[in-house]
């Protein structure tokens, strides 16, 4: 019996059990739980509802609906899930896909800890799934066949989860722009300045366009592991609007001229430059790993994840162990060999490259005066809550499995859910208190052990400040 059937249950809404608290953000509060039904039915779900004191202002309610509304149309594979919404004591909620992975910021920082950068191969493919399901949001139609003009607005490395199988998938809408919703603040500034467009920092009308833009910034620095925009708000805004990037073979004299083109063509200053489609970024990308022959996709990745555990001191997952390596006599194979050799160079950074790939902590003020706008109307990345949980590896079966512990969910061993303060420091959330609490448990499900799909951050700490 697992700890999720040990526990008391903690009655949701009128379909799910609440299992335990897995974080806190500056909007709402995500919870692990159950959803049961007749003849068996079980699945595992996270459930995201809005945190009680914001639930008198209309506006935030708003916000926390219009993401619900639009995240339940997204159904592709490189998208999280929204299953269902609704409201339980007052308070929205949305019941959505449970999953485990982590952000692909902490997958290079983890690779780069390792020695083993995330291989160019792999690099590409995880940008060619990203502008897949891109593509497949920025052409969603509403029920009449109507285009909804869905822009993400925040496309950064830590809002694209790489899931334990080699799957990536967009996360946090709620800071996105589309037809019909019910409100938004023009003058909200969304987003990671590092990872704006042009026109968004630029306070400019913004179309899809925008979200390649951003896209081909992540693409820059997972192939050529370092940051584009990396500095004082100051210092980078200028150019970002300018569009000064330096070509990847300025920095590094052996990437690969093909792939440079595709990069710098996503990089454009004029929307009008790059590629006017998210579906002809990936078909690029993927045109490029053909003619390459570069052997990836989500099981070499998912391999590629393992090979990371092993350094971390964990195991193989048996069932990634290729046919080839089984029947060999060699101790090296695919899984060993020349994965890492286009970063060789990287790797022998060690330290100065782990700080080069740390983002610059600012504080909003230097932001806003940066943009030429009120403090208020400024989120960024040392404001915006840690909102979900981050894993290295995936619990197995029999830590699931563990007896459930009485000792609190943190402790000085464990990272703990962050919520943002005023300033940008970040503060330890050791449990979520809500209307109807749920337990705490430790074990394999601790909520370290997990990673909720879609990110908390509507932004709240800057609603908090904007309202």
């Amino acid at each position: 019996m697992s700890a999720l059937e040990e526990q008391e249950e903690v009655v949701f809404g009128d379909r799910y059990w609440l299992a335990q608290p897995l974080a806190i953000g500056g909007m709402a509060e995500v919870f692990l739980a159950r959803q049961q039904s007749e003849g068996g039915f079980v699945k595992d779900v996270v459930i995201k509802r809005l945190r009680p004191e914001l639930a008198a202002d209309p506006r935030v309610v708003s916000m926390f609906r219009d993401e619900a509304r639009v995240s339940g149309m997204l159904s592709h594979c490189n998208s999280v899930h929204v299953f269902d919404s609704g409201t339980h004591e007052g308070l929205p909620y949305m019941a959505m896909e449970y999953i485990r992975g982590e952000e692909l910021n902490q997958l290079c920082r983890r690779g780069i800890g390792c020695g083993e950068f995330l291989p160019l191969e792999h690099a590409i493919e995880l940008i060619r799934q990203a502008a897949l399901g891109m593509g497949y949001y920025h052409n969603l139609c509403d029920s009449r066949g109507k285009s909804l003009e869905l822009v993400h607005c925040d496309i950064s490395p830590n809002n694209l989860l790489v899931g334990q199988d080699g799957y990536l998938q967009i996360i946090d809408f709620g800071i996105s722009q589309f037809r019909g919703q019910q409100y938004r603040d023009a003058q909200l500034v969304p987003g990671k300045l590092s990872y704006m467009s042009p026109e968004q920092a630029k306070r400019g009308t913004l179309d899809h366009r925008s979200d390649i833009f951003s896209l081909g910034v992540v693409l820059y620095e997972i192939t050529l592991g370092r940051r584009l925009f990396r500095g004082p708000a100051s210092e980078v805004l200028p150019r970002i609007v300018s569009c000064d990037i330096e070509a990847p073979t300025f920095v590094r004299h052996d990437y690969p001229g093909a792939l440079e083109s595709i990069v710098m063509r996503a990089l454009e200053a004029e929307p009008s430059d790059r590629y006017q489609e998210a579906n002809d970024f990936a078909e690029a990308l993927g045109e490029y790993l053909r003619e390459e022959q570069m052997r990836t996709g989500p099981i070499g990745i998912a391999r590629y994840l393992d090979r990371l555990a092993v350094a971390d001191g964990g195991e193989r997952r048996e069932h990634f162990i290729a046919e080839a390596e089984l029947d060999s006599d060699e101790e090296q194979l695919d899984f060993d060999r020349g994965l890492f050799s286009g970063f060789s160079a990287l790797a022998a950074e060690g330290p100065q490259a782990a700080a080069a790939w740390d983002e610059v902590d600012e504080d909003e003020s230097a932001v806003a005066e940066a943009l030429g706008i009120d403090v208020g109307l400024v989120r960024t990345a040392s404001q915006a809550a840690s909102d979900y949980p981050s894993v290295a590896n995936v619990p197995t079966e029999e830590a699931v499995a563990e007896p459930v512990s009485e000792e609190p969910a943190v402790s000085e061993e464990q990272p703990v859910a962050k919520t943002a303060v005023p300033g940008g420091e970040r503060t330890p959330t050791p449990a979520l208190r809500s209307p109807t609490p749920a337990k705490r448990h430790g074990g394999g499900l601790s909520w370290m052990m997990l990673l909720v799909g879609i990110g908390l951050g509507v932004g709240g700490a800057f609603l908090l400040g904007a309202f």
